[in-house]
């Protein structure tokens, strides 16, 4: 009884032993490795994932973990697996965190001297990680990415598809070929040298009207035989063109104006489309779209179009845009990839009046004048309100109406006015004014000055001058009866002019003559 009962007593202290063994374990793990996030604790990333052949591919591993209070030093292997099957394997990389880090990245090229391997073979590549310590852990991430001949996989027409393969002898002669996948239609080929580091490489410009299909890139050595062969798939698609904008030739517009748009479509090589047809749309400020067409105009190397705005069209901001792909070329190749707009504006238009007039006229003379009434396209108005005044700027002002009428015949606005004896004398204003009926109206004014020759004023001194005249006719007959008189033999008869010239000198020199003579000239002077 007592051999058992020590038994019994024993497992129990190799139990607790046990259970103290295996917490003081957890805790120490607990403490000495981190702990992953759930999320993609492990993440690897090649940088860039599509290269050329030759090229260098940075591999970037990135942990994440909960902080912890101690040092830990991580050990990784990383691994690439080539087209050919090979699979090559880094040094061993190490990283060191600091107390409470959460996180680090560790970056590696391939191929490098860290991590030696083969980067000469088209196609694509797998490439993983191991981890070694704390703790060993198989594959906690991967990727892929992929070596290639040419330095894209899809392409655009007119652009340049270019090549490199490496892995050659140097100097070798190594030819290159290009064919459509769908026909086997041979578009390029070219016997390349390789420089003295192996590498081999080349240019091919797509066609603006080269085939839209998949294509196949061989390089073929003379000497050099890889476990894969350099061969490659790449795709070329129809262009999409690029458009800045709408170009408009004036940002305000009058009614009656022609609106001009234009535009340049660019091809992805920079070059400039020479055909193809565009359809703009213009919209109205409150609704309704007009579609116009845009074509090329070899000289400005832009697609134009253009709209005649009416006298009636609605005033405000019009949108001309070019939705994406509405450009098309000759070839199928299409543009913009996004709308492009404008935003014009669309005012009343100011109406050009020419006046032709007689500008002098005196009392109970006709003031005739017509008014060509234009809008900006050079249309004439024939319809709507049109006026015309007389306005007198002294003492007492005149503010007169003119009535006008369209002479269908002429395609001029004629008027008449026949000056009063009321009306004063000098310098006044004809004003004709017009507008027509939309809303708001399309208007106008002119302006031209007219002299009216008051001859109410100067018949005061014409009065005085036929007395002058009077006086001056019969002081000459008194002068003649006198010498008459005398009875003179015809011998020495004669008129004693002198004894004449001093007599009307007298006149002219009194008070009364001086008088006239100073009204007269007030009168002119005025």
């Amino acid at each position: 009884m007592k051999e058992r009962h020590y038994w019994q007593r024993s497992r129990i202290v190799v139990y607790a032993l046990l259970i103290t063994v295996v917490t003081v374990s957890a805790v120490t793990s607990i403490e000495l490795v981190p702990r992953a996030h759930a999320d993609s604790p492990y993440t690897l990333n090649s940088v860039p994932a599509f290269a050329q052949e030759g090229n260098a591919i940075s591999l970037v591993l990135t942990v994440k973990f909960n902080p912890i209070t101690t040092s830990t030093t991580f050990e990784f292997r990383f691994n690439v697996k080539d087209p050919a099957g090979r699979t090559f394997q880094s040094h061993l990389i190490n990283y060191t965190t600091a107390p409470g880090q959460d996180q680090f990245s560790v970056i590696v090229a391939y191929p490098g001297v860290l991590f030696p391997g083969s980067n000469s073979l088209a196609g694509q590549y797998a490439a993983s990680v191991d981890q070694v310590a704390p703790s060993a852990m198989l594959n906690v991430a991967s990727s892929s990415f992929v070596l290639a001949i040419t330095d894209n996989p899809t392409y655009e027409r007119t652009q340049t598809v270019n090549l490199q393969g490496s892995g050659y002898n140097p100097s070798e002669s190594v030819a290159v070929t290009i064919r459509t996948q769908t026909t086997s239609s041979l578009v390029f080929s070219q016997t390349i040298l390789a420089t003295s580091g192996g590498i081999v490489t080349g240019s091919w410009k797509i066609p603006v009207n080269g085939t839209i299909d998949n294509y196949i890139v061989t390089l073929t050595g003379t000497s050099t035989v890889k476990s894969a062969p350099d061969v490659q798939n790449f795709s070329v698609r129809a262009a999409i063109m690029s458009v800045a904008g709408i170009t408009t030739l004036k940002s305000i517009y009058q009614r009656t104006e022609t609106m001009r748009f234009s535009f340049q479509p660019i091809y992805p090589d920079g070059s400039i489309p020479i055909t193809g047809v565009a359809l703009l749309t213009l919209a109205r400020p409150i609704g309704g779209n007009v579609t116009l067409t845009a074509t090329y105009d070899g000289n400005a190397q832009t697609f134009n179009a253009s709209y005649t705005t009416f006298a009636n069209n609605q005033t405000g901001i019009w949108t001309v845009s070019l939705e994406a792909h509405a450009y098309g070329d000759a070839y199928g190749n299409i543009g913009p990839g996004a709308r492009v707009t404008n935003n014009p504006q669309l005012v009343p238009a100011s109406l050009t009046i020419t006046v032709t007039t007689n500008t002098n006229i005196g009392v109970g003379q006709q003031l005739r004048f017509n008014a060509t009434i234009a809008y900006p396209d050079g249309t004439t108005l024939q319809a709507g309100a049109v006026g015309a005044y007389l306005l007198y700027s002294g003492t007492p002002s005149v503010n007169g109406s003119v009535p006008v009428v369209f002479d269908t015949g002429l395609g001029v606005w004629v008027g008449t006015y026949t000056a009063r004896s009321s009306d004063p004398g000098g310098l006044w204003s004809l004003v004709i004014k017009a507008s027509d009926s939309p809303s708001p109206a399309n208007s106008g004014t002119a302006t031209r000055a007219i002299i009216i020759q008051n001859n109410a004023s100067a018949s005061f001194p014409l009065y005085y001058f036929g007395i002058i005249a009077t006086i001056i006719a019969a002081l000459l007959i008194i002068a003649f009866l006198l010498f008459k008189r005398r009875r003179v033999t015809s011998t020495r008869l004669k008129i004693d002019l002198d004894a004449v010239h001093s007599e009307a000198g007298r006149i002219e020199s009194s008070e009364f003559f001086k008088s006239v003579r100073d009204q007269i000239t007030k009168e002119k002077d005025e």
